[in-house]
C-alpha cells in the first residue's frame, strides 16, 4: 500500500489504524486516482499492467466518481488505459452532463415556485452541491434534488410539486407521518426527475438544527441571476458527516464531497459548532477515512474530533462496505442487513437510541399499507406493529 498512499499518508497510518490489507487492486487505483489531481504515469502503469478494468468502472460507477475519474485519467497517456475504458467514462461523463443540466432546470423552477407561494427553501446536495464545491456540476453526480422546507410548509410544497407534475411516491396514510419520517420521494410524471422534499436534516430531531435556526446560518448564492439558500458551512458539514455516516460511506463521493467542503471552513467556528450542537463522532469518522483513503491533511485545530475512540470504531466498520461494494439504501442488501442494524445502532447517542427504540413502536403508513384498516380500528396497529415489522421483514425482496 505504500505506493498509493506515500509518505505523509504512512505518517497518518501511525495515528490512525485501518485495516487497509484486503482492498482489491482495483479499489486501489480508485482512490489513488481520487486523491491526487496529476498522476503519475509510472505508477498508473503499474496498476494497468494488472488490473480488472470491468471491476475498475464498476467501482467507479458504484461510488459515483466516475466524472473525477475521467477528468483524471483524460490527460493521461492514451496507450496506458484501453480505449475502450475512456470511451466508457467519457459518455458516462457527458450523461451526467446532461441529468445535471435537467436537475438544474428543475431546481431553478421549483424553487421559483416555492419561493412565490412563501415557501423558504434550502437546498441540501445536487447541482448547488456540485458548483459550490467542486466548482462545475459536471464533475458530481446526483441522482435527486434534495430540498429542506420548514415542516409547516411541507403540505403547500407538495401542493406545488402537484401543480408543476410531481406525483408522490411514499405512503402517507396515518397521521404520524412527519414524526416517523422526515423526507418524502416525488418523481416527475413525464419526464422522471426526482425530487426529496425534507423537514428534518436526518431522522433524529434535534431543536438546533429546526429549520429557523439552519435558516439563519444559511449560505446564499446567485446563479444564472436566481438566488438559492444552502445550509451554512458549519451546518453543511455536519449534514454531510451524518448522512455518510448513516449510510456506512458505501459510496466514495460523499468523503470527497467533505474533502472538497473542509478548506472553506472556518476551523474555530467549526469547533465551536461542535462544541454546542454536536456530531463529533460522525465527523471523526469521515475525517479518519479521508485520511487513510484520500490522504487529506485534517486541520491541527479538528483533529480533536478523530481522537474519539468511537469514532475509530466508526471508521472500521464504514470499511466493511467500503470493501465490499454494497448498497445500503433505500434498503440494504440482505447479506449485510443485520450488520448494518447493529452499525446504524452504534452510531447512536444514548438518548438517540431510546428514541429509536420508542418510534419503533409507533405504527407508520408502511403498516397501513400491508394491513389497510378503517379510520376507527387505526389503534390496532400499536400491538400490530411488531407482526406487521416482521412481516415486511420476510416479504423483502432479495437484492
Amino acid at each position: 500500500m505504500t505506493n498509493l498512499f506515500g509518505v505523509d499518508a504512512l505518517i497518518i497510518e501511525d495515528a490512525v489504524k485501518l485495516d487497509l490489507s484486503d482492498i482489491s487492486k482495483e479499489l486501489s487505483f480508485l482512490l489513488y486516482i481520487l486523491r491526487n489531481n496529476t498522476q503519475d504515469e509510472i505508477l498508473i502503469k503499474q496498476y494497468a499492467s494488472d488490473i480488472d478494468w470491468t471491476l475498475f468502472m464498476k467501482l467507479a460507477m458504484h461510488h459515483r466518481v466516475y466524472p473525477l475519474v475521467y477528468l483524471r485519467l483524460k490527460g493521461v497517456k492514451a496507450s496506458l488505459i484501453p480505449s475502450e475504458v475512456m470511451a466508457s467514462l467519457q459518455q458516462h461523463y457527458h450523461n451526467n452532463v446532461m441529468r445535471m443540466l435537467h436537475l438544474s432546470r428543475e431546481m431553478s423552477q421549483i424553487c421559483e415556485a416555492l419561493k412565490d407561494h412563501g415557501v423558504r427553501t434550502l437546498l441540501l446536495k445536487g447541482p448547488i452541491l456540485a458548483t459550490q464545491l467542486y466548482g462545475d456540476l459536471a464533475h458530481r453526480t446526483s441522482k435527486d434534488l434534495d430540498i429542506l422546507v420548514c415542516a409547516d410548509d411541507v403540505e403547500k410544497a407538495e401542493q406545488i410539486l402537484v401543480q408543476l407534475g410531481y406525483e408522490l411516491q411514499d405512503e402517507r396514510i396515518l397521521e404520524n407521518w412527519k414524526k416517523t419520517s422526515h423526507h418524502f420521494s416525488y418523481v416527475h410524471k413525464k419526464h422522471s426527475a426526482q425530487i426529496e422534499v425534507h423537514w428534518r436534516l436526518n431522522p433524529h430531531y434535534d431543536k438546533s438544527f429546526s429549520f429557523d435556526r439552519l435558516w439563519e446560518r444559511r449560505n446564499d448564492v446567485m446563479l444564472s441571476h436566481q438566488v438559492y439558500h444552502y445550509l451554512g458551512n458549519e451546518d453543511l458539514l455536519c449534514y454531510l458527516t451524518d448522512h455518510g455516516a448513516r449510510h456506512g460511506w458505501f459510496r466514495l463521493r460523499w468523503l470527497t464531497d467533505i474533502a472538497r467542503l473542509l478548506p472553506m471552513i472556518n476551523n474555530d467556528d467549526m469547533r465551536a459548532h461542535f462544541e454546542r450542537y454536536g456530531g463529533q463522532q460522525y465527523a471523526g469518522q469521515a475525517f479518519i477515512l479521508m485520511s487513510r483513503l484520500f490522504a487529506v491533511d485534517i486541520p491541527a485545530e479538528l483533529t480533536v474530533v478523530t481522537n474519539n475512540p468511537k469514532a475509530h470504531r466508526l471508521a472500521e466498520s464504514a470499511l466493511y462496505y467500503i470493501k465490499r461494494m454494497v448498497k445500503l439504501n433505500p434498503v440494504p442488501e440482505k447479506s449485510v442487513a443485520l450488520h448494518y442494524n447493529r452499525y446504524l445502532f452504534s452510531l447512536m447517542t444514548g438518548k438517540q437510541k431510546v428514541i429509536y427504540i420508542f418510534n419503533k413502536f409507533l405504527p407508520n403508513s408502511r403498516d397501513a399499507s400491508v394491513l389497510p384498516l378503517p379510520k376507527f380500528l387505526y389503534f390496532l396497529y400499536f400491538p400490530l406493529r411488531p407482526f406487521l415489522w416482521f412481516w415486511r421483514r420476510i416479504k423483502q425482496p432479495s437484492i
